[in-house]
């Protein structure tokens, strides 16, 4: 900052806002059983800080994301945590209500605002090496997103390219299947497909657990015993997981450090001075192997 803009700030002092108590949460849906649990976590830690919040479904559609980080139709806020599918960096640089605001997710990866995600591809290594870990040799892959792009299944996908290309693991077209969206429906789909085709596989990485859901049920569908002929695993680690049959695996986000990483960073921006130049973080928070009874096919994996 230089000298010129030092004395003008002094000779025209910026009064802060006064705080309302509220921050607003922009989520795509709470359809998706982890957006719903990560909503319940952060509204349990914003009445823990004494503060109400504001629940905004986008539905992932891009004017409604810019309307909600443009605060339209929104109450006067401390902040905004944003869970964006389509908003771009241009679209909050030109902030029409600028404020407070964490980004959580990949959709945004470099950008000038303060973000948090978890490392999607070194998540769907993990799983993808477990499986390996667990006997499987020919693993598939349901979950890239063609036809509506998602940021966190590129990166899952990619981490399972990694594993497969170090693990010297099956590597055939085949064995991935796409889907439209993170749902049981898709995920029941897609394991029909794959079973249509004739490919042998003996594991299945799933982009979510959501999508795992639907492979259990399709695989029971078509006879094929898990995890004795096909070991699962999904990300996410919904709490429906420990109650699928079997109980599904999965790599577990740190969703505790998730919401107490964007509560402080909110609050570090909302105690900031008005006008100063407080700093851009990007924080990943660590994910966790759980392992269940639906990858539980080789002595020495244990369940945890």
């Amino acid at each position: 900052m230089s000298v010129a803009n030092s004395a003008s700030e002094r000779s025209t002092p910026v009064t802060r806002r006064e705080r309302t108590g509220i921050v607003a949460l922009a989520v795509p849906n709470l359809e998706e059983p982890y957006f719903a649990e990560l909503t319940t976590l952060l509204a349990r830690g914003a009445e823990k800080r004494g503060l109400s919040i504001l629940i905004q479904q986008t539905e992932g559609d891009h004017d409604r994301e810019v309307d909600v980080a443009n605060g339209v139709g929104l109450p006067a806020i401390d902040g905004l945590i944003h869970i964006p599918r389509s908003l771009t960096v241009g679209d909050l640089t030109r902030r029409t209500s600028p404020g407070p605001l964490v980004l959580l997710g990949e959709h945004i990866q470099v950008s000038p605002f303060t973000h948090i995600s978890i490392d999607n591809r070194a998540a769907a290594d993990t799983a993808t090496e477990h499986l390996a870990s667990a006997g499987c040799a020919r693993v598939a892959f349901i979950g890239p997103r063609d036809a509506r792009p998602s940021d966190a299944a590129d990166q899952r996908y990619a981490g399972y390219r990694d594993a497969v290309d170090r693990l010297a693991l099956a590597k055939e077209s085949h064995l991935v299947v796409s889907v439209d969206a993170f749902t049981p429906e898709e995920g029941l789909r897609a394991i029909r497909s794959l079973k249509a085709t004739g490919a042998g596989f003996d594991g299945v990485v799933c982009s979510n657990d959501s999508v795992a859901f639907g492979v259990l049920a399709g695989l029971n569908e078509a006879g094929v015993r898990v995890p004795g002929d096909v070991a699962v695993i999904g990300i996410d680690n919904v709490h429906a997981s420990q109650f699928s049959v079997p109980a599904l695996s999965s790599v577990a986000p740190d969703d505790g450090r998730i919401v107490e990483a964007a509560f402080s960073e909110l609050e570090r921006q909302i105690a900031a001075p008005p006008g100063s130049d407080t700093p851009v973080r990007h924080i990943v928070v660590d994910s966790a192997l759980v392992v269940r009874a639906s990858s539980l096919r080789a002595s020495g994996v244990q369940e945890r």
